[in-house]
């Protein structure tokens, strides 16, 4: 049994990228893990990119016939995963080399915390790093109103979490099915925190960086049901309209004000 599993969905993937996360997976120093990659149903160009990825006996392809979203994605993965830990990637992103290490440290030193993140750098289409976002130490509640305290392809999880849960799936769930997860955590009981390093390095292109606005009211839908389970009343009811308030804001202007608040 491996200590880590790590997870990752990939659909259509461009090559360089996908070769990028995952050398940042095998160059981890810590070498107990096996990485399962579901392969949502992708065209020929990304089975093209999936071929190409290095002969290492810790990787495990999964191919689905038809492409599903990510949280299925992501489902099928766990159904396969046998660590005592479980990581996320994201086929567009990278890892530090000591994140994993750093990860599993702080899990056994802190036997009451659950699952973590860490902070990250931001880079953009050019692999250019231009910026750094540090995530909140102290996850409550209340910190879910505003967006998620995590970077999902940044954490790691206890695995009694996914003996329990899996990651909801349907339309409501295709950009938000990690905030979904978090929330109904932290709703039961769940303890969480950020390491506050940068052992992630986050593909945030602020030129190309959209959300539709039927997927902002899919948010509204989730933050509603999430709110209430967690309780967060007349306050979480004003909140619940943060992604349709957002939708109706010009993108440039909205991305200026992401630069402005340092949410970007």
């Amino acid at each position: 049994m491996p200590l880590i599993s790590v997870i990752m969905g990939v659909y259509n993937c461009e090559t360089d990228r996908l070769l990028r996360a995952v050398d940042s997976i095998l160059s981890q120093t810590e070498k107990d893990f096996e990485l399962i990659i579901c392969d949502d149903g992708s065209n020929k160009k990304g089975k093209k990119a999936l071929s190409s990825l290095p002969q290492d006996n810790r990787i495990r392809i999964i191919t689905l016939g038809r492409n599903g979203g990510l949280a299925n994605a992501l489902n099928n993965a766990l159904a396969e995963a046998k660590g005592e830990f479980i990581a996320r990637q994201d086929d567009d992103d990278y890892s530090a080399p000591e994140r994993f290490f750093e990860e599993v440290k702080f899990l056994r030193e802190n036997p009451d915390i659950d699952f973590i993140g860490t902070d990250c750098n931001l880079f953009d289409n050019e692999g250019n790093i231009y910026g750094k976002r540090t995530m909140p130490e102290k996850i409550d509640k209340t910190s879910f109103l505003f967006n998620s305290p995590f970077i999902h392809g940044s954490m790691m999880f206890r695995r009694k979490i996914f003996d329990k849960y899996r990651y909801r799936t349907g339309d409501r769930y295709r950009r938000c099915e990690d905030y979904d997860l978090f929330m109904r955590l932290t709703a039961d009981g769940y303890k969480s925190t950020n390491i506050n390093k940068c052992l992630y390095n986050f593909y945030y292109d602020t030129k190309t960086r959209s959300t539709p606005f039927a997927r902002r009211i899919d948010e509204f839908k989730v933050r509603k049901d999430c709110f209430g389970r967690l309780g967060l009343g007349p306050k979480g009811a004003i909140y619940c309209l943060k992604p349709i308030i957002s939708g109706l804001i010009p993108s440039r202007v909205f991305m200026w004000i992401k630069k402005k608040t340092g949410r970007v």
